[in-house]
């Protein structure tokens, strides 16, 4: 396949019939002190995580997006001593029973997140599915937005780096060797509902 723009060259150049969408297919949050940093391998001047490891019984959370939270973003800071990026995710909290409650309000409490989004455009080969946003300082809470007649009722967060914890790098692309094996791992780790118990009998 030949490149579409000859303005473009070496890695940056456009493949021909690759049109990248906008959006994203879903979210999941980690409690950023539930990754394993030693055992996690990045690559690409870090900008890319190739194993992720989380600690024993760390789980990953879903959430979501919708009209008002589908997108996270990043800024770079210029600040007297140096730079770095500062990002911001909004998300809505998928009900799972009364640990909903639980773990929002662990991190309005002072809680890190990290976010895993699953992108629309997944790139040719998958490369481009997921991202990490908050990997390497974490993001805080900021708002916590609940109404009985909005979103079905869920929690609307929005978390962001914390003033003077700008990260080295922007949203890290995230793939442990192919978008299957990344997914597998997700769905893995994926926190549920426990089961529920059995009927007593009478």
């Amino acid at each position: 396949m030949g490149n579409c723009d000859a303005r473009l060259s070496g890695k940056f150049a456009r493949i021909c019939g690759h049109k990248p969408k906008q959006g994203l297919v879903r979210k999941w949050y980690i409690n950023w002190e539930d990754i394993d940093r030693e055992a996690t391998q990045t690559t690409n001047r870090g900008t890319k995580v190739e194993l992720l490891v989380l600690k024993a019984d760390a789980k990953i959370y879903p959430a979501e997006g919708n009209n008002k939270t589908s997108k996270a973003n990043h800024a770079y800071n210029k600040a007297d001593f140096g730079g770095g990026y500062i990002h911001t995710d909004n998300f809505t909290v998928m009900y799972r029973g009364e640990r909903e409650r639980e773990r929002i309000q662990e991190l309005v409490d002072g809680a890190k997140v990290v976010t895993i989004i699953e992108k629309v455009d997944g790139g040719l080969n998958g490369e481009l599915a997921f991202e990490l946003v908050g990997m390497e300082s974490g993001m805080t809470v900021t708002e916590d937005t609940w109404s009985s007649s909005e979103n079905s009722g869920t929690t609307l967060l929005t978390v962001a780096t914390e003033e003077g914890e700008e990260e080295l790098t922007g949203v890290k692309l995230f793939l442990q060797n192919t978008y299957t094996e990344t997914l597998d791992f997700i769905k893995a780790n994926e926190y549920g509902d426990p089961p529920a118990p059995p009927e007593q009998s009478r």
